[in-house]
């Protein structure tokens, strides 16, 4: 059987408009076009859909019993065209980005306040957690998006660049440290008492190295887990912390100061990744480009 939508609104239609002139007219089709399809409808179903004489056009016990069908059937398939629509035209949808807490905190709220200002009907919906959850959701289809610092061992995702952000100090405000006017080095760390965050997006090792290099004995003084809590630590005066440039968004006060370090500049990457395979929606796609403009901006404010 092979039962097409056209055969389905010419029945429809000749019912709802009582004969063919009128409805081949709603259809843009000739009286013998729109009659054609009439009975090829019923030639597929081996039923007779409507009485035809010349005086008046009838409907069947059976075309009554089709119409009901036909008409829901014609409903959700426009319903469905309607709604895909309004996706592909972002008059709704729904996208879900996974991201480390400390990005949810910096990075990742401007972006979606001006995203979702310029598309108030797409729902943007946001996870925090750490990188290993971060990949699962994404592996597993939970979020369309992910954003971090990654390892480099994520070989089944696809993998894009967000922004490179360079580490640096940061550093109570009445030290001598935070008012000096040229580059602060990495030098200029030895024999500071140091606040050391080993959870930070993986950067510890990244960091041991270019003390190991610039000859620097680290003094940590405090050992935390959390960005917030070395930044507190900071600003009460009780020591140094190396963090991404974004963790400076974090201060809450003006106690410390962030200074980028050279001497090396030690650049972190972040990366947005995706799950291969699939297609992202067009509210997903379009939140990507916006998230990379935004981390773009910020990148080049430096």
């Amino acid at each position: 059987m092979n039962v097409t939508l056209r055969q389905m609104r010419a029945f429809v239609e000749v019912v709802h408009c009582g004969g063919f002139t009128a409805a081949s007219r709603r259809l843009h089709l000739t009286q013998s076009a729109t009659s054609l399809l009439v009975r090829e409808l019923e030639g597929q179903l081996g039923l007779q859909l409507l009485d035809r004489s010349t005086r008046k056009l009838a409907v069947t016990e059976a075309g009554a019993e089709f119409l009901q069908h036909a008409e829901r059937i014609l409903g959700e398939v426009e319903q469905a065209i309607r709604r895909t629509q309004d996706l592909v035209q972002m008059r709704r949808g729904r996208v879900t980005v996974a991201t480390t807490p400390v990005m949810a905190a910096t990075l990742l709220p401007d972006a979606i306040a001006t995203f979702q200002a310029a598309h108030p009907a797409i729902e943007v919906k946001m996870s925090d957690a750490p990188l290993d959850v971060i990949l699962q959701q994404v592996q597993q289809g939970e979020a369309d998006l992910g954003v971090g610092v990654f390892t480099g061992n994520e070989v089944e995702l696809n993998r894009s660049l967000l922004m490179r952000h360079p580490l640096g100090a940061m550093i109570p405000s009445a030290w001598p440290l935070a008012r000096r006017r040229r580059d602060l080095a990495w030098a200029d760390l030895a024999s500071q008492p140091m606040i050391v965050v080993p959870q930070s997006s993986g950067s510890l090792p990244q960091i041991d190295r270019v003390l190991h290099q610039s000859g620097i004995a680290a003094q940590p003084r405090f050992e935390v887990h959390y960005l917030w809590s070395a930044i507190g630590l900071v600003e009460a005066g009780l020591g140094i912390a190396v963090l991404p440039s974004y963790a400076g968004l974090l201060a809450r006060s003006k106690r410390a100061r962030f200074r980028v370090l050279h001497d090396p500049v030690v650049y972190r990457k972040i990366e947005l990744v995706t799950q291969p395979g699939r297609s992202l929606s067009p509210a997903a796609a379009s939140f990507r480009a916006h998230l990379a403009a935004h981390c773009k901006a910020f990148e080049e404010r430096g």
